[in-house]
């Protein structure tokens, strides 16, 4: 197994596949195992590849969904939407004190 070519565990050949790549020429009861092995890879990889494109149809459409969504938002929020931070940062006052000099306090309001 030449374990450059094995990209992921689709590529990664199994033991019955190995058995079945002899170079020998095949009988007769070889060819027909094989092509019925094969017609079962062959529907096996067309149902795969009907999710994929099933899955790929739900993604593009709820991709879509999103975008309508981001731009009615957009719209609400008008020309200047809010930055993506939009957590305010309070300004911090330094301390005059020798001892906690350097040091930043914010304060806290806190009402009763």
């Amino acid at each position: 197994m030449n374990v450059e070519n094995v990209k992921g565990m689709r590529d990664v050949p199994t033991i019955q596949g190995l058995r079945n790549r002899s170079s020998a020429a095949p009988t007769r009861e070889q060819a027909v195992t094989e092509l019925a092995r094969l017609e079962h890879e062959k529907a096996r990889l067309e149902r795969e590849f009907k999710m994929w494109q099933a899955n790929e149809k739900k993604t593009s459409r709820r991709i879509m969904q999103v975008q309508e969504r981001l731009t009615v938002l957009q719209q609400i929020l008008g020309p200047n939407p809010a930055p993506k931070n939009s957590a305010k940062r309070r300004k911090t006052r330094q301390s005059t004190d020798g001892e906690h000099a350097g040091q930043a306090w914010q304060e806290v309001k806190l009402e009763y």
